[in-house]
């Protein structure tokens, strides 16, 4: 490995040069990709294709969540291989904008938990779409299920200990892999081009909770010595992230984290949006990492493989679990404001909040609901009984839970349809005014509302 002096912990004054990894289109007969997206990619004029993805990357100091200093390469040359999931629209439907999501790995398997909350709206506007397995725990797990098809992915950096055969802490090479798999992509040459007769203008960087914490190092230590990526969207959520980069960003965040969770700062730049009601992922979301899971056989149980919803239930103390207020609506909104924010110069809606006491505690009204933050029109307008916490055990502390209300129950709140139909229409009217849902999406909540039988 070559090993480089450290340089002072400042934004570089001209952005390093970014090598972009080796992509090779995974041909395995016999076998089929891990995770997968769970909806008829090419009703939607999608493609769906795995790369292998070859290079050699850095290890850093300072990239840790901690810091808001740029990071100091230590050493460079360690090889690694790790897959992509690319999912490519029509030319004629193409944006021009690439979301790269950073796997999320708590599950011990590559999740993807913001195509999974956004993927109608990624779909329906045409973005290209890709998933990066960055971590040792994804990639063991590729491995583990799938010998013939990932058993030569690596992402492991050895040389750490004194017999120079200890791994090295924290996946040090997934910041590299994230970037330089991001530009084989925005570059899109070669034999094995993965975006066909697309040209990429703008990269997009998002993930979830454990990844979008990666994320947060990665804007506030690596995104200063590159400038590569674009813009970044976290979905539950970002920690603080520094203030000096002309990098839009905005942290959709969730109830369920706020009581352990203190917000953070924003700048210019930088956008935080708590959303009322909502838990770690949302009912929806949850049902579509089911669909991947349960076909996949992907995590394991005790008498065989098991859903997410069944990963999550043996913590819970009240079922069925997930808040269904749809926090996706507000992850299309904000994917949708850092793209407008970088082709188009507009700045996104200004941060919003959950109310705090002098504690840091949240305020809530005399029904028990959060005030302040964004709010849907399933937690103003509810047709179920939510929370967005649920015991003290995780992972479903985070996960909540919900009750369905009966016709007699939806009655008694709304009188009447139309009264129903009103509160939905005005919370949604309002909430994309203010700049945090799309207009798409308010008209589909006003005619599902419609459609419904509440207090009919």
């Amino acid at each position: 490995m070559t090993s480089l002096a450290a340089s002072p912990a400042q934004p570089a004054t001209r952005p390093l040069p970014v090598r972009p990894a080796a992509l090779t289109e995974i041909d395995v007969p016999g076998t089929a990709p891990m995770s997968a997206a769970a909806v008829d990619l090419a009703a939607a004029g999608y493609t769906e294709r795995e790369f292998y993805a070859d290079g050699t990357a850095a290890r850093y100091a300072g990239a840790v969540s901690t810091s808001l200093e740029t990071a100091q390469v230590i050493d460079e040359g360690w090889p690694y291989r790790t897959r992509v999931i690319v999912r490519a629209p029509e030319r004629k439907k193409f944006n021009g904008s690439l979301v790269v999501e950073w796997a999320n790995v708590t599950l011990g398997l590559d999740g993807e938990f913001v195509f999974n909350e956004a993927h109608e709206y990624l779909l329906r506007e045409g973005y290209a779409v890709a998933v990066v397995s960055a971590q040792r725990a994804g990639v063991e797990r590729l491995r583990t299920w799938s010998p013939e098809r990932y058993d030569s992915l690596s992402v492991d950096a050895n040389g750490c200990g004194t017999d120079g055969t200890a791994l090295c802490p924290g996946d040090p090479l997934s910041f590299d892999i994230l970037t330089q798999v991001s530009k084989a992509l925005k570059d899109n040459t070669g034999r094995h081009r993965p975006l066909p007769g697309l040209k990429v203008d703008n990269v997009i960087a998002t993930g979830q909770s454990q990844s979008g914490i990666r994320l947060t190092t990665y804007y506030n230590t690596i995104q200063p010595l590159y400038d590569f990526f674009d813009g970044f969207v976290y979905w539950d959520r970002s920690d603080q992230l520094r203030s000096d980069l002309r990098v839009p960003a905005i942290s959709v965040n969730s109830e369920a984290l706020a009581t352990d969770w203190p917000p953070v700062t924003t700048a210019r730049y930088t956008r935080a949006w708590d959303v009322a009601g909502t838990t770690h992922a949302s009912l929806y979301g949850a049902r579509y990492i089911d669909d991947v899971v349960l076909r996949d056989r992907s995590i394991p149980g005790p008498d065989g493989p098991i859903s997410f919803t069944e990963l999550i239930e043996p913590s819970c103390e009240v079922l069925p679990v997930f808040s269904t207020v749809d926090s996706g609506l507000v992850v299309n909104a904000a994917i949708d404001s850092v793209r407008t924010w970088v082709t188009r110069g507009r700045p996104a809606a200004p941060s919003v909040y959950f109310e705090r006491d002098a504690d840091g505690g949240l305020v809530r009204d005399a029904e028990g609901n959060v005030r302040g933050g964004i709010r849907l029109a399933q937690f103003t307008a509810p047709t179920a009984f939510q929370v967005a916490n649920n015991g003290t055990a995780f992972p479903c502390s985070v996960s909540g839970h919900h009750r369905d209300y009966t016709a007699d129950e939806l009655t008694a709140r709304y009188v009447t349809h139309r009264n129903y139909v009103e509160l939905v229409r005005d919370t949604m009217r309002q909430a994309r005014r203010d700049g945090y849902v799309l207009r798409f999406d308010e008209q589909e909540a006003v005619r599902a509302a419609w459609a419904s039988d509440v207090a009919r």
